[in-house]
């Protein structure tokens, strides 16, 4: 009788857990994702960096720390850059530009 009663105090525990868990709010977005295409990386520090789009426009962010070393970066290698607005710019994800986007 006790092991059943510890198996209905445990199952009641689990549901009363999860119920709690369900009623806590989500984390807040980090900020609104926006996407720099066909760019190029001129100057790169741990705390910046500078891209530059073929139309010669220089873009300038802070970054955060989920930004990948800079050496992973070749000169003159064209990126699409996926990224999320916050006091610092946070890097979702990079890619390689489609031929098609290199030439406009």
């Amino acid at each position: 009788m006790k092991k059943i009663a510890f198996f209905a105090a445990a199952f009641v525990f689990v549901l009363l857990l999860t119920e709690y868990v369900n009623q806590l709010p989500p984390d807040p977005m980090p900020g609104a994702a926006f996407a720099l295409k066909s760019q190029k990386v001129v100057e790169c520090t741990p705390d910046e960096i500078t891209l530059v789009d073929n139309h010669e426009t220089e873009t300038h962010l802070l970054k955060d720390s989920s930004w990948p070393d800079c050496s992973t970066f070749q000169k003159d290698e064209v990126l699409d850059f996926y990224l999320s607005r916050g006091a610092k710019t946070k890097f979702l994800s990079d890619e390689q530009t489609t031929w098609w986007r290199k030439a406009m």
